[in-house]
């Protein structure tokens, strides 16, 4: 018998309980009622260099070389079926607390990579305080490229525009929270 799909979320807002994490709450309840196991990992408050861009990872295909806690992260991402990356909209593209996950996921895809993620789903959830939906073009076009580049399957795409205050998304994100609500129970 085939085992409970892992569904990871990777929590990007320095905010805790804010907009972005509520549509992850939102898509973990649909995941969870579908049967899988959800594990949320907030990225706030752990210690995440940026990359050095020293190429060991490329040509060794081994996790990066710095100690820090990505290591975990790293782990995390391998254990996961499916990957939901949770980000406030920062300058029109990923937060301060999860683009250094981004930026290290070279390991992943070199040809030599020691711990293979292919075939995985992702999906993005985001959210802004911006109200035009065209803010979020340059954070999907990252992740579009980001999914190619580690051959994930996209699973889906929520962005919830003109969401500030962490009252907005349940005043007025109805439709943002079923929108991740259903895409979680497709996972």
């Amino acid at each position: 018998m085939e085992g409970k799909k892992v569904v990871t979320l990777l929590l990007g807002s320095p905010r805790k309980g804010g907009n972005s994490e509520q549509l992850a709450d939102s898509l973990a309840k649909g995941a969870e009622e579908k049967g899988c196991e959800v594990r949320k990992v907030r990225l706030a408050g752990k210690k995440l260099n940026g990359c050095f861009d020293c190429r060991k990872c490329w040509s060794t295909g081994a996790p990066c070389v710095q100690r820090d806690d990505m290591a975990q992260v790293y782990e995390d991402i391998a254990a996961a079926d499916v990957l939901v990356f949770a980000t406030p909209l920062y300058f029109y593209s990923w937060s301060s607390q999860i683009k250094p996950v981004w930026d290290r996921l070279l390991p992943f895809y070199a040809e030599n990579a020691k711990i293979k993620v292919a075939c995985k789903k992702a999906a993005l959830l985001a959210a802004a305080g911006d109200a035009e939906d065209n803010v979020f073009d340059g954070l999907k076009a990252s992740f579009r490229l980001a999914c190619g580049f580690t051959k994930w399957e996209i699973a889906g795409m929520i962005c919830a525009a003109g969401m500030y205050p962490k009252s907005d998304m349940a005043e007025k994100g109805g439709k943002f929270l079923a929108e991740a609500y259903e895409l979680g129970k497709k996972l």
